[in-house]
């Protein structure tokens, strides 16, 4: 499974992949330990849900930096 939000998608921090296996086949919780379904790394959903959010962060900032950058309208 994926962990998406819009365009953005979290990955393994030890291989990159975007994959990941649940323990179970129930709810998500933020607590819950996914395994990356490439190298087996553990990792929590927050923790992928914690990426998403500083991803989507760093493209808000970059894009008021171009904004900034542009001359003035008259």
């Amino acid at each position: 499974m994926q962990v998406s939000i819009g365009d953005i998608t979290a990955r393994c921090k030890g291989c990159g992949s975007g994959d990941f296996e649940p323990p179970s086949a129930g709810a998500l919780r933020l607590s819950t330990e996914l395994k990356c379904a490439k190298c087996g790394e553990k990792v929590r959903y927050l923790a992928l849900l914690d990426q998403i959010g500083e991803e989507a962060m760093r493209r808000a900032n970059q894009a008021l930096d171009e904004l900034k950058k542009r001359p003035p309208r008259n």
